[in-house]
């Protein structure tokens, strides 16, 4: 009730302050079906299939303000509120404009934001980038071969700041800086840092970044936390008008599987102290067919345990590997600018074995699932 009236309050305002600045309401409407099939391979979890609506398959449903005011000189200061909510039932996210809440001026310099924003290699808020590399983007279903399930991705970050050059013949630099959020700029809080680049030009574009997780340096029982994060991720994508292909490819360490999206699920059981590191690889393309656009794609992930969670004697004593290899095939149709018809299918399947360091008997999970999902989007 209290989001709700919030939301009332916030459209009022728009309403009465639409002749100030040049505020614009828009916002995505995503509903579709999926159905999926999971074969736990004997693990805790259990088969299952499932057939239901779901939101936000193709594009995460959203309501949003934006808005910006020329300041004159050459700058513009403008904001971006954006609320995630599910359409099957109307559910709001929390907190309220989780998707996005920054405030920013721009120029000749460049552009300087600050607010609840996501990184680089995220899918979500006008910041996040990774979805460039991979004709998935960061949609199209739980088990689809899109960048978020390939690639170690960020998440969204309170307290960010974050710079983007001016464009130079193509060329843009991005940097961002979380401040963490329970204790800003405190060790007892994680902070998160990015660098990265995008080029554009003709049929040609491509994707540089680095980031790092800053973890706390205690956790909740005094112990010490994983060594920082690191990921480092290339890609890019070359349009030869019949067909537009896409590559990709990461390297990670003391990353949570969990940051791979999920899949089954059985990875966001294991703690916080237990990190992996290892590498992927995506290869993807869309072509324009019958009035639409076919979409193909390929992924794998490689890893292990960390070296410091071992060290460390964390993840149980045990050293673990893991593998995915996901392939999915789609179609999207716009009947306009603003709405299209969408269906995909894929399969994956995640490998792991856990090999006991004192000599103990292995174990080997290998889950799988395929799944079809078809929807219908609406922008506004």
């Amino acid at each position: 009730m209290k989001k709700t009236l919030a939301a009332v309050a916030v459209l009022g305002a728009f309403a009465g302050s639409a002749l100030a600045a040049d505020v614009q309401l828009y916002g995505i409407v995503d509903t579709g079906l999926a159905y999926s099939h999971v074969d736990a391979d004997g693990n805790a979890l259990g088969d299952f299939d499932s057939f239901s609506m779901e939101s936000g398959q193709a594009s995460g449903s959203r309501w949003g303000l934006k808005g910006t005011e020329d300041l004159g000189n050459g700058l513009t200061v403008g904001f971006i509120l954006e609320n995630g909510f599910t359409s099957d039932d109307g559910a709001d996210s929390e907190p309220m404009f989780n998707r996005e809440s920054s405030l920013f001026i721009q120029g000749a310099f460049g552009k300087f934001a600050m607010g609840r924003m996501g990184a680089l290699n995220n899918g979500q808020s006008s910041w996040s980038k990774i979805g460039m590399i991979n004709a998935f983007g960061t949609s199209f279903g739980e088990y689809t071969a899109r960048a978020d399930r390939i690639f170690s991705t960020a998440g969204q970050w309170d307290n960010m700041v974050a710079y983007e050059t001016p464009d130079f013949a193509g060329f843009k630099v991005y940097a961002q800086y979380a401040m963490g959020s329970a204790d800003e700029n405190e060790s007892t809080s994680d902070r998160f840092y990015s660098l990265g680049a995008t080029y554009n030009n003709g049929p040609f574009a491509s994707y540089f970044a680095i980031d790092s997780i800053n973890y706390a340096t205690a956790g909740a029982d005094g112990t010490p936390t994983a060594d920082d994060s690191l990921t480092v991720t290339l890609g890019g994508s070359y349009d030869f008008e019949v067909v537009k292909v896409y590559l990709g490819a990461q390297y990670f360490d003391e990353v949570k599987l969990s940051s791979f999206g999920g899949a089954f699920n059985a990875w966001d059981t294991l703690d916080g102290n237990w990190k992996f590191k290892g590498y992927s690889v995506s290869l993807s393309a869309d072509a324009p067919v019958a009035g639409g656009k076919v979409m193909f794609g390929l992924g794998y992930v490689d890893a292990e345990s960390s070296d410091w969670a071992n060290d460390y004697g964390f993840s149980g004593a045990m050293d673990v590997d893991f593998k995915r290899y996901v392939v999915s095939v789609g179609y999207d149709y716009p009947f306009s600018k603003r709405t299209d018809v969408y269906a995909v299918a894929s399969y994956m399947q995640d490998q792991s074995d856990w090999n006991p360091t004192d000599g103990g008997a292995s174990t080997s999970w290998d889950p799988s699932a395929y799944s079809v999902i078809i929807g219908l989007r609406h922008k506004f």
